[in-house]
Parts: C-alpha cells; sequence; structure tokens
C-alpha cells in the first residue's frame, strides 16, 4: 500500500455497510444490479477507492512466474488508454477517449461501472447504502481491507451485446491505438479472462515476443498483430519457441502459442497453409484468437483457460463454434464480419 503520507485526489471514500459478498449482474444499456449476502437488492455505486482495481492491476495478474527473469513491461494501467481517473467522490471517465472495451466494468467489483452506448459510465447509485470513510490512515485501511475481502465478486449476464455496429465502432478504435497501447489491451483481456500474462519490455533484445500468457491448464507466447502483416505472426512465433527453447529451456512441447489478431485472413492468404505447415512439420500447432472474440467473451463474463482449441487453419478457418459454446448462445454478428469470428468473405 502507499505511504500514508501520500497526497490523495479523493476527498470522500466509502465502504458497502454490513455487507461482506455481492453478486453483480450486468444488463446491456442500463447499471448493474446487485445482490448482496443478505439478500438485498440494490443500485451499485462508486465507492471511490483509493486503490482503484478499474484503474490499476495487481503485479501478480501480470507475471509468469515460471520466467522471473524475463524482463516484463510493468505498466498496471487497466485502460489502454488512459480514459479513467480518480475525482473527489467517484470515478471518472473521458468519452473522447474511452474506446468502450469493458475492461474496467469487468475489473470493478462492485459493478459500479457499466457501458451505455459504447461508453464505460460510473454509477452513482444510492449512498444510503454506504458508509463513509475520512480518508485518514484508519479510513485508508478499512477500505482496502473491505476490497480484498470482496474483490471476488461473482460476475453474470451480459455487459455490452455484441452487433456489427458494435463491433465496428471498437475496431475503428483499436486501429488508431498505438501499438503499446494494443499490446496492453490483448495482455488485459487474457488477465480478465482468468490467465496471468506479461508483455516484454520495450528495448529487452532478450526477449523479442510480444508477451506469455500462463493458466492452470496451459502457457505459451503470444504474438500480437492488428494490421495486414499476419503472415509475420507466424515467423515470429517459430523464433519465439527457438528463443524459449535454448534460452530457457522450454520444450516446444510444453509451449502453447497464441496469435491475438485483429481479423481472420482471408483464405486466400499464405497464413493459413504456414500455420498448417508449421503443425504437420514441426507438430507446433499455433493458436489464433481475435481481439474482437475476446472481447464477446469478456462481456458475457466468461473465462477461457484452453487456447488450443483455436487451432484454425486453411482446412477449417472460423472460431465461431467455440466463442458460441463458451458464450452459451449463438454469437449476434453476420457471418465474415470483419473477420472476428471467420474469415471476410
Amino acid at each position: 500500500m502507499r505511504t500514508l503520507t501520500a497526497s490523495y485526489v479523493q476527498s470522500r471514500i466509502f465502504i458497502l455497510k454490513d455487507a461482506r459478498s455481492l453478486s453483480v449482474t450486468f444488463n446491456p444499456e442500463n447499471e448493474t444490479v446487485v445482490k448482496l449476502d443478505n439478500g438485498m437488492y440494490i443500485r451499485p455505486s462508486c465507492i471511490n477507492c483509493i486503490e482503484p482495481r478499474c484503474m490499476k492491476m495487481d503485479d501478480t495478474d501480470m507475471g509468469c512466474a515460471e520466467f522471473p527473469e524475463i524482463a516484463q513491461n510493468m505498466n498496471r494501467d487497466v485502460c489502454p488508454v488512459n480514459a479513467i481517473k480518480t475525482g473527489l467522490e467517484k470515478i471518472e471517465i473521458d468519452d473522447n477517449k474511452c474506446i468502450g472495451c469493458g475492461l474496467c466494468a469487468a475489473s470493478c467489483p462492485f459493478g459500479a461501472i457499466y457501458l451505455k452506448s459504447g461508453k464505460a459510465k460510473v454509477s452513482i447509485g444510492d449512498r444510503t447504502n454506504l458508509e463513509e470513510l475520512l480518508v485518514n490512515a484508519d479510513g485508508i485501511k478499512r477500505q482496502c481491507d473491505y476490497i480484498k475481502h470482496i474483490a471476488m465478486s461473482t460476475k453474470t449476464g451480459t455487459m455490452q451485446q455484441e452487433s456489427d455496429h458494435v463491433i465496428d465502432a471498437i475496431y475503428e478504435n483499436i486501429k488508431n491505438m498505438s501499438q503499446e497501447e494494443q499490446n496492453i489491451l490483448a495482455r488485459n483481456l487474457l488477465v480478465r479472462l482468468g490467465n496471468h500474462a506479461t508483455l516484454g519490455r520495450q528495448g529487452n533484445v532478450y526477449m523479442r515476443m510480444d508477451g506469455l500468457y500462463k493458466n492452470k491448464m496451459q502457457f505459451g507466447i503470444v504474438e500480437i498483430e492488428t494490421g495486414m502483416d499476419v503472415l509475420d505472426v507466424a515467423r515470429a512465433i517459430l523464433d519465439d519457441i527457438a528463443v524459449m527453447n535454448v534460452r530457457y529451456g522450454v520444450d516446444k512441447s510444453k509451449n502453447h502459442p497464441l496469435a491475438i489478431i485483429l481479423g481472420i485472413p482471408n483464405k486466400r492468404t499464405d497464413y493459413w497453409q504456414v500455420i498448417k505447415d508449421i503443425k504437420n512439420i514441426v507438430d507446433i500447432p499455433i493458436s489464433t484468437i481475435t481481439f474482437g472474440a475476446l472481447l464477446i467473451l469478456l462481456w458475457n463474463n466468461r473465462k477461457e483457460n484452453d487456447f488450443d482449441k483455436y487451432y484454425i487453419d486453411i482446412d477449417n478457418s472460423s472460431i465461431r463454434k467455440p466463442i458460441s459454446a463458451l458464450a452459451g448462445r449463438s454469437i449476434k454478428l453476420s457471418e465474415g464480419f470483419c473477420g472476428v469470428l471467420e474469415n471476410e468473405k
């Protein structure tokens, strides 16, 4: 925790009265509904955390303990475009910067952030359910302890309903982001889907891969590409696997590489044949998933620890089936739209 002599922006901070656990249900275009452990349902309200989980990742979320010697990018921002900041009485979000990804909403344990018209909004709700604390050493400690206690609140419902319009808007935002912002978005999506994920530190010549992910089932290298050079992703992954084997002793059979791309390439591109050749010749299946698919899973409060199911090649270039199965319903996107679930027609 920061030193108690630090200068805080917040003039008012809160905790929920008497509730020791809660569950959050998202509703598209509306505020969430929160159920307390005493059976009450309330409208959520921002408690103006001193250490907001909607703003900063925990260090343990980002690290891959298997490779402690790898220099990591320790940027802990939840929002890849810095659209969120602390305020006097609540978290504040800049509409002009917000891309509508929902990472801040997924990170808030109280359900006080929701998505409306493609932007994150902060709920004030009914503060009669809150206890106001003094912004002093005792109040700060009480709030931090409280947040740790209920940080694992259950989240259900749908944060944002996917559609061609919604995906088109957020994809335009992603295209306008810097490469570092895109990488942070990808890393944070992996984290919120139940993985530990880390990015390589810029300038680190010993870690050429974009990042690593680790979960209870598998771990692997990550390459991120939002442009037209998807063929370079497959080549980079082969280089990454060789580096991991030679420098860190990681057997290629234990490495589950993942390519995160904006859109699934057209079948006429060489990417698919290269992916298939890599699997057939060197026995390395490279999984491919899109930003849009990761966002759909996030918006539906799903976790994903098995990326092997996203192996696709020239014989099968669609990930619609596994995404629909995990979401528990059919995905409301036109076939081939933006290459999110299958290649564009």
